[in-house]
């Protein structure tokens, strides 16, 4: 039971299978949608540390996007090949990682509170917005890399201050129409390789974090992670293009609102 001490609540079986209940319906929702797991898993800070909760989140959503990732490779990788595409991953991620330490130094200044809580009403109103219009139908923009980039990069500053990395490219997918298969494969790239670099900065700044407490907490909860996952993959093949960005945008305002209670448990 030492492995389990950082639990704030209590080092019971009751805090365990609430943690484990919270991530495998993150899971669901991030194996649905491809982004969107800290939207229900921030429920996990009413259990662990705020510094822990975000390890186990980082962690766990880690885990999830690489396994869902390899689980429909076979579906997404003929949108992944940047080489054919001027606005392919790559230029993505080049702005995602330009953008971090911006979204950083932002986490450690003033004014953090207002700028979550706009980006999570933001998010929202978005959402609800776009869910009450039609989906475009128009002819998308021309394709760009430097366009690309500066998604990225507002995909990491966002990123850095609010550990929602894929915000930014959502919502850009959805307002250009972008379709199920593309749109999956560019935001799920995208987070996954924003989670390695944030993890990587969390570890070199925190090591201390990922003790014995954290890996009790992260095997538990683990394989009902990835089940939930692959449900929510299950769920995901059997929609068509209008069914996911009903589903995206759900997600999003769900995102945006469990922003909004995250700063409530903190």
């Amino acid at each position: 039971m030492e492995a389990l001490c950082a639990l704030t609540a209590s080092s019971d079986l009751a805090s365990l299978a609430a943690l484990s209940a919270i991530y495998a319906v993150a899971a669901v929702l991030s194996g649905l949608s491809g982004f969107g797991f800290s939207a229900i898993g921030c429920l996990s800070f009413a259990v662990l540390s705020p510094q822990l909760a975000v390890a186990m989140l980082m962690g766990l959503s880690l885990l999830t996007q690489a396994s869902g990732a390899a689980v429909l490779w076979g579906d997404l990788r003929q949108h992944m090949t940047p080489w054919h595409r001027r606005d392919g991953v790559v230029p993505y991620l080049a702005g995602g990682v330009a953008g971090m330490p911006f979204g950083l130094t932002l986490l450690s200044g003033l004014g953090i509170l207002e700028l979550k809580v706009g980006l999570g009403l933001m998010l929202i109103g978005y959402s609800m917005w776009s869910l009450l219009r039609r989906a475009p139908t128009g002819p998308r923009p021309a394709s760009s890399a430097a366009r690309a980039f500066f998604v990225g990069a507002a995909g990491g500053v966002v990123g850095g201050f609010a550990a929602f990395p894929g915000s930014a490219l959502v919502v850009w997918n959805t307002l250009t129409g972008v379709g199920k298969e593309q749109g999956r494969a560019l935001t799920q790239a995208f987070i996954l390789s924003m989670q390695v670099v944030g993890l990587a900065l969390l570890l070199a700044r925190n090591p201390a974090l990922f003790g014995h407490g954290f890996w009790g907490i992260f095997l538990v909860a683990a394989p009902v992670a990835l089940l939930g996952n692959r449900l929510g993959i299950a769920i995901y093949r059997r929609t068509g293009d209008i069914g996911y960005r009903r589903i995206t945008l759900t997600a999003l305002g769900t995102a945006g609102l469990g922003l909004l209670l995250q700063l409530a448990l903190q």
